[in-house]
């Protein structure tokens, strides 16, 4: 027999043939005779016995296996689930039927096929979105962004007031008051005190250094924002296209399957072949559910990383089977030179050198200046006088070495921060670079040869099953139509390790040109300028 069924395929069993207990299932070329017409072959055909194994002994010892009945080569486990299902039968034929009626009562064998149950949400706007608004979409309501502006601010405040010179004191002064039954002296003091050893200066240089810290976690913010965008804006293509993809399977299982009760009708194809078929489709029904409720939930995702969860579906603009750009290892690493975390701990080892030269200052004592004008009311001259004062503490006790020492630690650590950041960056660098270069090559691979290829396949096995039957097995077909559904889902699935592959390195190398890997990212989130590139955006207000 040369069709076998795809439940033997999958178990392997090694069946010719299945024949029903009580010839309500026949064999294939009973099946095949009696939708034919030829009434002699399908009888003789399907009361044909299947002998069983020649030459099969029981081992010693053991009790010889039970006798099937005759045809059947074994009994589907009550436990497998549609194990009750119905043998397929066929219904009362007359040969003489013309072969309209042979068709209408051979698709009444097979159930009709249902529609997918979920769609994609409907599109409120015919208008695409782009990449470019989307992201600016998201720095204007991302909460991240205004927090780490915020920051900024603050270090910027805080330099400033670490600059910021002591202010001096005003007030009144009253000496030897009662004396005499007099008024004693009365009059105004002024206190200031110069800051010396260049500290304000050192302080201010300091704390300058956190906030260029401080700006280089805000871009990093921003980068990172955008490359939440940028992943759920190709997941949310590649959703498009999977959905598209599932679609066209979809309406190919079908054709195949109607097909295939067409060749049932006309006696060249047995009746399970089209339950094979019919099996395929209602899978691939399934796979169009899915990547419908995949594309709703990754424009939820994005419309929630965009900051605006509530916003109605719309169209994405692009296209992810274009080829992404080619990357150099030594190019890349460089680039890495000037990545944001690279740069705040570069800051933060100028911050500690600068404490350190401001701790190693600060010994050098400050003067404290002391002045008083006081009007004499002891005497009845009328006299003012006038007292100074000019003093300074002795660094003999305390010349700051605690805090030295400390700073001097400070300063070692954050220089060891900066090379340990080094090393995660190429580590990471590595990783990503092996993903990105490899997703490429796959992708490219499904897209020129593999899946072009696998279609080539089936529109050749299938057009030759249909001409010369005899030659192909229908598990050729079988087979084949799986191989083709699990291309394309290999596909989608090289599609998105590439793209987010792509993103993972553009987060990396923070740039702003996803498709030439190029630009350093000063603000990670773009808008359009008025040549159309990528215009860095204003800081954004702390609000």
């Amino acid at each position: 027999m040369r069709r076998v069924l795809a439940l033997l395929l999958a178990c392997s069993t090694g069946c010719q043939s299945i024949h029903d207990l009580n010839s309500s299932v026949v064999s294939e070329p009973a099946a095949r005779a009696y939708f034919s017409g030829d009434e002699t072959v399908a009888v003789s055909a399907a009361e044909t016995p299947v002998s069983s194994a020649a030459g099969a002994q029981p081992a010693v010892g053991q009790d010889p296996p039970p006798l099937q009945p005759p045809g059947r080569r074994f009994a589907i486990p009550e436990e497998l689930p549609g194990a009750s299902a119905a043998p397929i039968a066929l219904p009362p034929l007359d040969p003489s039927l013309p072969m309209e009626q042979r068709k209408t009562l051979a698709e009444s064998l097979f159930p009709e096929l249902t529609p997918a149950a979920a769609q994609e949400s409907s599109v409120e706007s015919e208008t695409p979105v782009t990449l470019a608004e989307l992201q600016k979409l998201a720095e204007e309501q991302s909460p991240v962004v205004r927090q780490a502006a915020a920051v900024v601010q603050s270090a910027r405040g805080r330099a400033v007031q670490a600059g910021l010179k002591p202010n001096p004191t005003l007030g009144y002064e009253g000496d030897t008051i009662g004396t005499a039954d007099t008024a004693g002296y009365n009059g105004v003091f002024f206190t200031q005190e110069i800051v010396r050893g260049n500290k304000l200066s050192l302080a201010q240089a300091a704390a300058m250094q956190e906030v260029r810290a401080a700006e280089a976690d805000l871009k990093k913010a921003r980068i990172s924002l955008a490359s939440d965008i940028r992943r759920n804006y190709y997941k949310v293509l590649i959703s498009q296209e999977q959905l598209r993809f599932s679609r066209a399977i979809s309406r190919l299982s079908d054709e195949v399957y109607k097909a295939q009760i067409d060749l049932v009708a006309g006696g060249e194809a047995a009746p399970y072949e089209p339950l094979q078929l019919r099996v395929f489709a209602v899978q691939a029904r399934n796979n169009v559910t899915a990547s419908a409720n995949s594309l709703n939930a990754s424009w939820r995702q994005l419309a929630a990383a965009a900051g605006t969860p509530m916003m109605g579906r719309r169209l994405v603009a692009g296209n992810v089977e274009n080829s992404t750009a080619a990357v150099n290892y030594e190019q890349a690493a460089a680039m890495l030179q000037n990545h944001s975390d690279i740069a705040a701990a570069q800051a933060r080892v100028n911050a500690a050198a600068g404490n350190l030269r401001l701790q190693e200052a600060i010994p050098t004592p400050n003067l404290n200046l002391y002045g008083a004008l006081q009007h004499d009311d002891t005497t009845p001259l009328s006299n003012i006088s006038a007292n100074i004062q000019v003093s300074a503490p002795i660094p003999v006790l305390n010349r700051n070495q605690g805090n030295i020492a400390s700073a001097h630690a400070d300063l070692i650590r954050t220089r060891q921060e900066l090379v340990q950041t080094t090393n995660n960056l190429l580590s990471q660098l590595a990783d990503n670079f092996s993903r990105y270069e490899t997703s490429r090559v796959v992708s490219t691979s499904y897209r020129t040869d593999i899946v072009p290829d696998q279609v080539r396949v089936y529109r050749g096995i299938y057009d030759r099953f249909l001409v010369d039957g005899q030659s192909v097995d229908f598990a050729q077909v079988v087979v084949s139509q799986q191989t083709l559904a699990q291309v394309v889902d290999g596909y989608v699935l090289s599609l998105t390790n590439e793209w987010t592959a792509l993103v993972d390195m553009a987060q990396l190398l923070q740039v702003t040109d996803l498709q030439t890997m190029d630009g350093a990212a000063v603000s990670a989130v773009p808008a359009s300028g008025p040549n159309g590139n990528a215009a860095a955006l204003p800081l954004p207000d702390a609000r």
